[in-house]
């Protein structure tokens, strides 16, 4: 049986329309398969062809019954509308809506990325988080959002470059601010009030600043594991606390590696009670107030014996050492009985321990033990801590530096030396002072150093600290013995057992592939930057060469190991000259690989500090095989005399010397320095 005449134009338009439908869905399908169109450019093409159907078969419709038997026309208001005209100019009018909103999207939106696009993204990303260049990291991540289409790749990207922190202070209701713990300028973000959860946390390390009224303003920075697992911050009183003191809790060291400190890692960790620390370093001005006060005349506050060698000296004796440039009681570096003009904000140095000890009686306060000093430093900080400190050129006002420990303290490390309570041994003839000065290296923040207890130098300063917990006190105060081993009697391995030793650091010698990249020359030296071929995996190895302009060559020529500073600089644009300008002044050539773990090369590796792990030992290997490829180069260049090569090491240069000198046979003169 047929279909009736007045059925017939209704199905053959809405068979023409879905037809027609199937055809658009499918092109617009394909383009954003080629494209990279929205998400819902998709979606949006259907609701379009789903309105479009009820108003095909409704003009359809209409229009097979416009005339009846009759002939006579039926004209309402809906036959006016539903023609098929007014559905072509709709149909016209729906692509240009999908057309505006498609391209404005494509132009002023986010564009979804392609699969190569995507790929490439994460490749940049796992780089950059690699490279400890987190926040970029973090920033790329934040760009794509939105553009990746995959909702659990969106989650993986933000899973590795953030992590949900939670945080609450005591009292609640507190503001919270942050910000990158480095640049200086970075802007502070709002995050809200506590308690408060950020789901999006940036990893590496950041500071805090958490405000209420009527609370001290506390600021903290720490990496973002350490916030994820943070007790709530408490928030004193303004007048709770002294000005100028933070509070500083947790213990020192850990049960692995007792403080990791070169030196004392035979200390024990020793659990502390919560104490105040000042924030800052103590200010000529305010050693000013005890000289003032009569503090070099009153023996109240000076009741260690003192001990010079091994003469004891009486009061009088020892006031007769502790005067200033002009013999008026005061710090060697001052001069008439005070500072200097304009130096009222910078750190009182030039003091012995004595001196230091004293005038934390005068203050009301202590000199901080090694294991506070340091709990509050924390030396798993040096790589973010360390660059924004002052290890250069000169003291600076005390607080203007950006290197703030964990807790709020500022100038832990560098500026000046901080005396401690610690005897260094039983005879109480040295102290331990700690965090380094503006003259020091900067793994000087890293080390256990000393100092006899009259020693004046110009780098000695102060900090103090305040107990508020009495536990484990009296075990933190006692004299800590540095670990010493005197390698002069220790039995030498077999050759044989030595000849296995030495198969571990061999290696092939494969074409160098070398060039030099780059060129700079001054009065004194050309400097080129040569790469080629590590002699481990598919890396590039970097090596400096100085080469002086007033000598004719063949130079001498001197391989350089530094100090440990070079794990925490990241651009080779930190390259001092300070430890070998004297070697290209004086007629030599030096050459100065760039060795795994340091400058752009950077690594895991965090410290000098050696240990038995398969970390350090891979990077041990690396590095004699990087001082050796380094000699192979200078081998094919005639300007370079490697019959004379010799061998400079400086702190951890000197440590690893003993290796590197035992496995490259072709230098045949060395000097260490600081070993």
């Amino acid at each position: 049986m047929s279909e009736p005449k007045s059925r017939q134009p209704i199905v053959r338009a809405l068979g023409l329309y879905l037809a027609g439908s199937w055809v658009c869905l499918q092109v617009v399908d394909v383009l954003a398969q080629n494209f990279a169109l929205p998400s819902w450019a998709f979606l949006l093409t259907l609701v379009l062809l789903v309105i479009g159907l009820p108003i095909t078969g409704a003009t359809a419709f209409l229009q097979s019954r416009l005339r009846g038997a009759a002939g006579e026309e039926r004209m309402g208001l809906e036959h006016r509308l539903l023609t098929w005209p007014n559905v072509v100019r709709a149909g016209v009018g729906a692509l240009a809506v999908w057309g505006v909103a498609v391209t404005g999207w494509l132009l002023l939106g986010q564009r979804e990325l392609s699969e190569t696009e995507v790929l490439a993204s994460i490749d940049e990303i796992e780089r950059l988080a690699t490279t400890s260049d987190v926040r970029a990291a973090y920033d790329r991540v934040a760009e794509l959002d939105g553009k990746i289409r995959d909702e659990a790749l969106r989650a993986e990207l933000w899973g590795r470059v953030s992590r949900t922190v939670v945080l609450g202070s005591e009292p609640s209701g507190a503001r919270v601010f942050r910000r990158d713990y480095a640049p200086a300028e970075a802007e502070w973000e709002d995050l809200g009030e506590t308690p408060l959860t950020v789901e999006r946390f940036p990893n590496g390390v950041s500071r805090l600043r958490f405000e209420m009224e009527g609370r001290r303003t506390r600021e903290i920075a720490a990496s973002v594991g350490v916030l994820a697992n943070l007790d709530p911050v408490p928030l004193d009183l303004a007048d709770a606390i002294p000005e100028g003191m933070v509070r500083v809790g947790g213990s020192a060291g850990n049960d692995a590696y007792g403080l990791f400190v070169p030196g004392l890692g035979q200390a024990p960790k020793i659990h502390l009670g919560e104490f105040l620390m000042a924030e800052r370093e103590v200010t000529n001005r305010e050693y000013a107030g005890f000289v003032r006060a009569g503090g070099y005349d009153d023996p109240s506050c000076w009741p260690q014996l003192f001990v010079d060698g091994d003469a004891n000296l009486s009061f009088d004796e020892a006031m007769r050492r502790f005067t200033d440039a002009t013999g008026r009681p005061g710090p060697s570096t001052w001069e008439v009985g005070t500072f200097l003009p304009g130096l009222g904000d910078y750190p009182g140095v030039g003091v012995s321990w004595y001196e230091a000890a004293a005038y934390a009686c005068y203050a009301g306060r202590e000199l901080p033990t090694v294991y506070h000093w340091y709990g509050a430093a924390d030396p798993f900080s040096s790589p973010h801590v360390v660059p924004l400190s002052n290890y250069r050129g000169g003291a600076e006002p005390v607080g203007s530096q950006q290197g703030i420990s964990r807790d709020g303290v500022y100038d832990l490390a560098g500026n000046v030396r901080e005396w401690t309570m610690n005897a260094s041994g039983a005879t109480g003839r040295s102290r331990f002072i700690l965090g380094g000065g503006w003259a020091d290296l900067e793994y000087s923040f890293n080390d256990a150093v000393t100092a006899t207890v009259f020693d004046r130098s110009a780098l000695n300063g102060i900090r103090l600290v305040q107990s508020i917990d009495s536990t484990n006190l009296e075990a933190a105060r006692q004299p800590i013995e540095v670990a010493f081993r005197d390698y002069r009697t220790e039995t030498p391995v077999s050759d044989e057992v030595f000849e296995a030793f030495r198969q571990a650091y061999s290696y092939d010698r494969t074409p160098l592939n070398a060039r030099v990249v780059s060129a700079d020359t001054t009065d004194s030296w050309i400097r080129q930057q040569v790469e080629m071929d590590a002699a481990y995996g598919d890396e590039r190895l970097t090596t400096f060469l100085f080469l002086p302009v007033a000598e004719a060559p063949p130079f001498q020529t001197v391989v350089f190991f530094p100090g440990s500073n070079v794990i925490y600089r990241g651009s080779y644009a930190d390259l001092g000259l300070g430890q070998i300008d004297f070697l290209v002044r004086g007629g030599r050539a030096v050459a100065v690989p760039v060795y795994l773990g340091t400058f752009e090369r950077s690594t895991d590796l965090r410290s000098d500090i050696q240990d038995q792990s398969n970390q350090w030992r891979d990077h041990m290997i690396a590095w004699t095989k990087d001082l050796r490829r380094s000699v192979d180069y200078l081998e094919t260049r005639d300007e370079f005399d490697t019959d004379r090569l010799g061998y400079l090491g400086v702190s951890w240069g000197s440590a690893v010397a003993p290796a590197m000198l035992a496995l490259e046979d072709r230098v045949r003169a060395a000097v260490l320095i600081v070993g």
